[in-house]
């Protein structure tokens, strides 16, 4: 019985590999992001220079790049925390490579925590975005109070999340 259990346990850590697709897709993304993002600053700055656009008009734009760019931010930490964390870490051990200062505090929790808190800023870039774009009308003010129960919700998601961890922390201390 030992030696199945040490047999599906080697198979199971040689896998860890297989997360590296997930990983390569998720820099896929970040790419398709970056284009994205280049078409959507080129349509702006044209815009900018040869048209006519309102203050609002302006700050919405902006806002959508800013949030394009908070996902990517987002994806790439995952990606990177991940393969870290799951994968390899002998990756950062070329001296070529510089290794960011955060990646050596990077465990789930606070991967967690770094989530939680980019999906707030990313959903109040929305809720910002969401209100300076509606007019007054019924309709929009009910989008607009929703978009502002979401973003609550995160926002008591990470505060759950940190309280949780930190009751575990004392625990593990006494």
């Amino acid at each position: 019985m030992e030696k199945l259990l040490a047999w599906v346990g080697s198979l199971l850590y040689g896998m860890r590999f297989t997360m590296l697709f997930f990983y390569v897709g998720l820099v896929a993304i970040i790419l398709g992001i970056l284009g994205k993002f280049l078409i959507e600053s080129y349509k702006l700055m044209i815009t900018l220079m040869f048209g006519e656009l309102s203050k609002i008009d302006l700050i919405i734009k902006v806002l959508e790049l800013v949030d394009m760019t908070m996902v990517a931010q987002l994806v790439w930490v995952v990606a990177l925390a991940g393969v870290s964390l799951f994968v390899t870490t002998g990756h950062f051990e070329n001296k070529d490579v510089k290794k960011p200062d955060w990646l050596d505090h990077v465990n789930t929790y606070n991967l967690k925590l770094k989530l939680a808190f980019a999906i707030i800023s990313i959903s109040g870039v929305h809720a910002l975005k969401t209100y300076l774009g509606g007019d007054l009308t019924f309709e929009s003010i009910q989008i607009v109070v929703m978009v502002a129960v979401i973003h609550f919700t995160f926002v008591l998601s990470a505060i759950g999340i940190s309280y949780a961890e930190r009751l575990t922390r004392e625990k593990g201390e006494t």
